[in-house]
């Protein structure tokens, strides 16, 4: 009854959704659904598509990395037509734990915003991606889906898709100036074994911190050591931590108060050896 509940309201959604190529069909999955959908073309020649996933009660889905357990997104570009450039961009996470191990999350509903640029800004693009990820309750299945979409310059804008796109772009953490809210030092400890991330926090609510190594790195949650008033200190083991050629830089994407930054750290040479 709870699955027909909710792909009921999807259809309606669909249903009430203008009648054009900018979402795709839902396609469905065990504790969920996902689409894609697009909105005009921004002033710039770019356009702004995204990835809608919406899950069922109890069910979650998986940030850039997952943490301790678990299957993030992953795209594959396939067919696509005059496509130079895409940057999917992902709005701040939940710390989820169930007992065993602690995972990075999405829960109910989450839009992933693609900025797509095209080789030529006149021309018509197809954005075509084999997805596959994770989605988890009391069991974790993998999920799969092949979506495509076409872009054009003349396009309407899909008032519907704006809006769920624009919603969680606003929550993408992206890196600021605000003192109030920052990474002051990231060390390594003196036994080599954890890297000590301090930060101002700027309010004494409970503020978190994510961490996403290179590719191929396998690293856990940061831990928080201390927090007194606007300060915090956390704790991320170095274990599993790697670099490669094309990437020595710890994404950490601190939240506080309602409000995130993001700061690209490089990884010195000596956490990882």
């Amino acid at each position: 009854m709870k699955r027909f509940a909710l792909f009921l309201s999807l259809a309606l959604l669909t249903a009430l959704s203008p009648a054009r190529a900018a979402m795709t069909d839902w396609t469905e999955v065990q504790g969920g659904a996902v689409r894609l959908i697009a909105s005009a073309p921004l002033k710039d020649g770019t356009y702004l598509a995204g990835l809608e996933f919406l899950m069922e009660e109890g069910w979650h889905t998986y940030w850039r990395y997952p943490g301790e357990a678990g299957i993030p997104p992953q795209i594959t570009l396939s067919n696509t037509e005059n496509l130079k450039d895409i940057e999917v961009l992902y709005p701040v996470p939940e710390r989820y734990n169930d007992g065993f191990s602690e995972s990075i999350v999405y829960h109910d509903g989450i839009v992933l915003p693609i900025k797509v640029t095209p080789e030529d800004p006149s021309g018509e693009v197809r954005l075509s991606i084999e997805l596959f990820f994770g989605i988890c309750k009391d069991i974790c299945v993998p999920g799969d889906a092949v979506l495509s979409l076409d872009f054009g310059p003349n396009m309407e804008e899909d008032k519907l898709a704006a809006k769920l796109i624009e919603r969680d772009l606003d929550n993408v953490p992206a890196s600021s100036s605000d003192d109030t809210l920052k990474i002051e030092n990231v060390s390594l400890s003196e036994d080599k074994t954890l890297l000590v991330i301090d930060a101002t926090v700027g309010t004494e609510e409970q503020p978190d911190l994510f961490a996403a190594g290179p590719h191929g790195s396998f690293i856990g949650l940061p831990k928080l050591a201390s927090h007194d008033g606007d300060a915090a200190t956390w704790h991320l083991s170095t274990k599993g931590l790697s670099t490669h050629d094309e990437d020595t830089t710890l994404r950490l994407v601190l939240t506080s108060g309602g409000k995130a930054t993001e700061v690209l750290q490089p990884i010195d040479p000596a956490w990882v050896e």
